[in-house]
């Protein structure tokens, strides 16, 4: 029994003799039964299904992979598939089975018919040394155990790690660059010929920030704020921008070599993911026939007016962002709190920023809904799966590009340029005037802002990322 090897378990709960989970239970084990599949059952508080593929599975995948044409089984001689790549064979026809009430496997683990469904490893040393090895503090300054990684979970996540390891090799050439920026804002904090001026202005008087508790103040109050602006903002900064262009270009053709030497020891070249997944595709099913493309312009016109109509949703939440500043900032002003009333317009723009994070913690998850439901794959009818991965991250990068920097491009581009003058203010509904920049600029109210959103992103991220791997 121990030299028994299984490819998949499948879990269950013990249902009743008749009711209607085992009964859909057993109409998908028969489905895997019709294709050659052998099936253990043992019975513990939950009942284990041991899956194993037969091998002429394999045989017809490497057939078909060497001549993608042909549907014919060729029992040739026949290499030994990799462990991964007879786990990724047995899920696509675990996950894409469909009983003959037109439900695969991902709709019964939702009804609780199956509680889980996971791979069996033959190397237990290799799950030994991911523990000892891998993503723990221990081993910070070591290389990552690629090798390891890519045996138990495959090549595709193997490869992102090594994408991610050579990312976070090179950010430490751009933090040491970014210190070096810091460090030279510092040492020109009192040097900039603006905030002398500003910090010299004692007998010029500015017009009130607001119309209720707001008197007229001295230009040289804002003194402190004048200097810190410079020390975000000055020649190194413009330096470190264009080293951060350069830096990722470079990061870029370092990758292409890394990733070429990666590919070629790994066997790679010449692997086409469409290519595997119509090989995938006949094993599961003989007659299945490629889906053929065909362009539709009345798809490809609603699919482009629920994009617009989302993308117009995040700008109404900018907006938003921007009256909720406006309001907050006259309500801060107004009220007997010192702190709230003398730092009205700071604790406006931080109070902003957490609400965007919020908004960006929530859109962010709306894409995944909207992909999972099935008017998008309805309605744009990708040819195969990866196509349709394809899509859907395009998708997300537009949509987030909007969710995380619709504020932020208002800060850095509108912020106090379409407020008016004294005399005449633009006003929200005719009452709450718009927020302006300060004299030295709006450098600093974008700095409060991305510093914000950047430290709770990645303090939750990691704090989520580590109670919930």
């Amino acid at each position: 029994q121990n030299e028994e090897k299984w490819d998949f378990v499948l879990v269950s709960d013990i249902h009743e003799m008749g009711s209607e989970k085992e009964i859909k239970r057993k109409k998908y084990l028969d489905e895997l039964s019709k294709k050659g599949f052998t099936i253990k059952k043992i019975e513990d508080t939950k009942l284990f299904y041991g899956v194993r593929a037969p091998q002429h599975i394999f045989w017809r995948y490497q057939c078909l992979l060497t001549n993608p044409n042909s549907r014919q089984q060729n029992s040739g001689a026949y290499q030994d598939v990799p462990v991964t790549t007879r786990i990724r064979v047995v899920h696509f026809i675990l996950q894409n089975t469909v009983t003959s009430d037109l439900e695969k496997l991902h709709d019964l683990m939702k009804q609780k018919v199956f509680e889980a469904a996971f791979p069996l490893h033959k190397k237990e040393e290799i799950t030994e040394i991911l523990k000892k090895k891998w993503a723990r503090w221990r081993v910070l300054f070591k290389e990552q155990p690629i090798e390891e990684i890519r045996c138990y979970f495959g090549e595709k996540v193997a490869l992102y790690f090594a994408w991610l390891g050579w990312y976070t090799y090179l950010l430490i050439f751009a933090a040491l660059a970014g210190l070096a920026t810091v460090a030279a804002g510092t040492t020109v904090f009192s040097s900039s010929q603006v905030s002398k001026e500003i910090c010299d202005a004692n007998d010029t008087i500015m017009c009130p920030l607001c119309d209720q508790n707001c008197s007229f103040w001295v230009l040289s109050d804002t003194c402190t704020y004048a200097k810190v602006t410079h020390m975000i903002d000055n020649e190194a900064t413009v330096v470190f921008a264009m080293f951060m262009a350069i830096w990722a270009t470079v990061f870029l053709e370092l990758w292409k070599r890394e990733r070429a030497t990666v590919a070629t020891s790994w066997d790679l070249y010449g692997w086409d993911e469409e290519e595997e997944e119509l090989a995938l595709q006949l094993i599961n099913n003989s007659q299945h026939d490629p889906r053929l493309y065909q362009h539709s312009y009345f798809r490809s016109t609603i699919v482009l007016i629920l994009a617009v109509l989302m993308i117009m949703v995040l700008i109404g939440i900018a907006h938003a962002l921007v009256i909720y500043r406006a309001v907050a900032m006259a309500l801060f002003t107004q009220s007997e709190v010192n702190l709230l009333s003398k730092h009205a317009d700071t604790i406006a723009v931080m109070t902003g920023a957490v609400l965007h994070y919020i908004t960006i913690v929530i859109m962010t998850k709306v894409p995944l809904l909207c992909d999972q439901a099935p008017l998008l794959p309805f309605l744009e009818k990708p040819r195969t799966l990866s196509q349709g991965e394809n899509n859907f991250t395009v998708k997300i990068f537009i949509f987030q590009f909007f969710t995380n920097f619709s504020s932020l491009i208002y800060i850095a581009f509108f912020l106090g340029r379409i407020n008016g003058h004294p005399g005449h203010y633009v006003r929200i509904a005719g009452h709450w005037r718009l927020e302006e920049c300060h004299p030295s600029g709006c450098i600093t109210d974008l700095f409060i802002q991305m510093a914000v959103i950047m430290l709770l992103k990645q303090t939750i991220s990691n704090i989520m990322e580590y109670l919930v791997p």
